[in-house]
Order: structure tokens, then sequence, then C-alpha cells
């Protein structure tokens, strides 16, 4: 077993999602793979295409032979012992006229080539939405580590406030120890934050191939609306028609379906077209003379295939059997695209209803948060008012992590 140790560059800027995409693009082994498995498919192309083009084959052969003859009666115009040399060179040209097994298996190459740049683009979608996600994620680890950090030194002045009003006896030893007793657990909020943050730039640092050190938030344009709940249907179309996974599925399909067709192809006749120059040329034949031939042929030929041993059968029904899966597959595709379209389309709604409610809610408890504190301040909120505001910022800041458009 082989272990691979990844480095990373540390990214001395802010990064954002675009360079993330960029840098996975270059960096991820999968994109690797399949960029190669898509430069064998185009192969098969070629491959197939090769047997519908002539054959042509030059064949050489020379020999030195030695021959006695021995004769019942004295024959005076032969000769007996021979030796002699025999160089032969013969050009022949083949050019399938009718062949469906070869025609099915070029077509085949054509899905092929069609199918590995399939899966290119399915490969890139699928890395698109992994970086998209970790460096979602990493951008909220982030947000949340900013906010107990907040937290954290909002804490410790309260404490320290505490603390001194104790002191001056104007209040009483409780605040002092919720105060405390809050600043610790916000220090141990910050450290599970950091801890958050941490394994969310190494999630993204294997997939871009850098380590970052700050991850800039994406900006969120103040006029979403809600789409309309009868656009469902033509997104469900849209999806169907657009996905990568139906598109594949679809060749998949075709191409058991022309390899149905090329296990037809294999039981029918087979014509073929064929032209052929030999030369020869022996020294000292029979007559005690060298020769020298030339022999020209064009024709028409047939190959009618009659028995196997009944693999021809049997791969009929397997490629039949392979249609069959492939066609359920492709329904289960399309299927699925326009469940994943539908899902898309209500969280899609429904995230931009928690949008518009998450900011009226951010100001309002911006808002009471200040008031909290100010009240604290003239003796008229305790300190675990104040507290207890400060927690809701950061429950507000931990699900608010994108920037907003000015």
């Amino acid at each position: 077993m082989g272990y691979v140790l990844y480095s990373f560059t540390a990214w001395g800027e802010e990064l954002t999602l675009s360079s993330a995409v960029s840098l996975a693009m270059e960096h991820a082994p999968a994109m690797k793979a399949i960029e190669a498995e898509r430069d064998a498919s185009e192969q098969d192309y070629y491959i197939a295409r090769s047997g519908l083009l002539p054959r042509i084959d030059i064949t050489v052969s020379h020999q030195r032979r030695k021959q006695r003859t021995r004769y019942d009666q004295p024959r005076t115009i032969f000769e007996p012992n021979l030796k002699y040399h025999d160089t032969t060179a013969a050009l022949r040209m083949v050019q399938p006229l009718f062949n469906l097994e070869r025609w099915a298996g070029y077509r085949q190459g054509e899905i092929s080539a069609e199918t590995g740049e399939m899966k290119l683009r399915l490969e890139r979608q699928r890395l698109i939405l992994e970086v998209a996600q970790a460096y979602l994620k990493a951008v909220t680890a982030q947000s949340a580590l900013h906010a107990a950090s907040a937290k954290e030194e909002a804490a410790e002045k309260l404490a320290a406030q505490a603390q001194a009003k104790f002191e001056a006896g104007v209040s009483p030893i409780n605040d002092q120890l919720d105060a405390d007793a809050r600043r610790d657990l916000a220090r141990a909020e910050k450290l599970d934050s950091e801890n958050n943050f941490d394994q969310a730039k190494a999630k993204l640092a294997s997939l871009a191939g850098v380590m970052p050190k700050i991850v800039l938030a994406p900006l969120i344009s103040g006029s979403i609306s809600t789409p309309a709940q009868e656009d469902l249907e033509d997104w469900e179309l849209q999806a169907v028609e657009n996905s990568l996974s139906v598109k594949l599925a679809r060749l998949q399909f075709n191409a058991a379906e022309q390899g149905e067709l090329k296990a037809w192809g294999s039981g029918l006749p087979n014509v073929e077209l064929f032209a052929s120059l030999d030369r020869n040329r022996a020294t000292s034949g029979q007559l005690g003379t060298g020769t020298r031939t030339r022999n020209y042929a064009v024709g028409v030929q047939v190959s009618v295939p009659l028995f196997a041993g009944g693999g021809d059968l049997a791969q009929l029904r397997k490629s039949k059997m392979l249609s069959i899966q492939a066609e359920y597959s492709l329904q289960d595709d399309i299927r699925l695209a326009r469940l994943t379209a539908r899902q898309a389309f209500l969280g899609y709604s429904s995230a931009i209803s928690k949008l518009h409610a998450m900011r009226k809610s951010i100001t309002s408890t911006e808002e009471a948060a200040n008031a909290a504190r100010m009240g604290h301040q003239v003796g008229l909120r305790t300190i675990s008012e104040v507290l207890d505001a400060d927690e809701r910022i950061l429950w507000q800041r931990r699900t608010w992590p994108m920037q907003k458009l000015s």
C-alpha cells in the first residue's frame, strides 16, 4: 500500500470562491484522472473507424528449398534434384462493403468519445459543488469564530465591570458569578469555534491545494425575490433537458443500443471487396530454368457465420439485457433530475424568505442589545440581560456569514 503526502501552500491573501474553484480545478487528482479517461475514450472512435476503412497488407517471403525427386521412368526433361530460391511479394487490399458489426462498433466509438467528455463535465460540476460547500462551511466557521471572539471580549469587559461593582458594594455577588461563568463559557466557545474553523480550512485546502488564512464571504444582492410557484414545472423541464447526469445516461443507453445492434451483426453475412497483386520469382525450377510470375485479382467475397458454439446468441441476449438496464437507468436519472429540481426550487424559495426575515431580525437584535447595554450602564438592566442579548447577537452572526451588497 502506498501513501501520498500533500503539502499545502499558505495563501497570504483573502481566498474568494472563484479562486478556490480555479485552484481546485488545477489541483484535484480526480480531475486529472477523468481527463485521462476522456482522452482514452476519444481513441475508441479512431479504433472503431479503422474497421470501416480499407485494410492493406503487404507480404514478402523468401525461402531456400532443396528437393529430390525419383521417377519410375527415366525423364530427361525434368531435373531430379532441385536447389532453388523462391521469393514472393504480395499486396492485398480489403474494403468492407457490408459489415453491421463493424458499423455498430463505429457508432459505439463515437458515443464513447462523447461519453468521456460528458463524464469530464460532470466531474467538473461535482467538484465545483464540493468546493462551494467546503468554502461556505469555512465562511460560516470563520464568522462563528469572529462572533465568539467578540463575545469573549464583551464577556471579559462585563465580568470586569461586575467585579468592580461588587467591590464597590453596588452589585450582588450573584451578578459577578454569573458574569464570570459567561466569560468562561465564551472562552470555551471560542476554542470550539477555532477548532471548527481549522477543520473547515483543512477540508478546503484538500480541494484547492492551498491553506487559506482568511476566506472572503460572498456577496448577497438585496434585490432577490421569491420565484413564482408556477415556475416549478419549468424548472423541472429545464433540469431534465440540461442535467449532465441525464445526458450521460442517454449516451450510455445509445451505446447499449449499438451494442445490441453489434451483436446482431455478428451473425449476419459480411461482404468485402478485395484486390491483390503478387509477384513470384524462382530460380532453377524443374525445367532447369528460373521463373517469374505476376498475378492480379479483383473480386467480392462473402463470409457467412454458421455456428460459433452458441456464443453469438448468448452475446445477443446479454446485449439486450444491458440495453434494458440502460433504459431503466435513464428513466431513473430523469426522475432524480426532476426531484432534485423540485427540492432545489423549494429550498431556494425557503432560503429567500428566511433571508428577508433574518435581515429584519438582525436589526432588531442589535437594537435590543444596545438598549440592554445602555440600561445596564444606568442601572435599569441586570448584567444577565446584557449577556442574554449578546448570546442572541452571537447566534445571529453564526447564521449570517454572508456579506450584503452595498
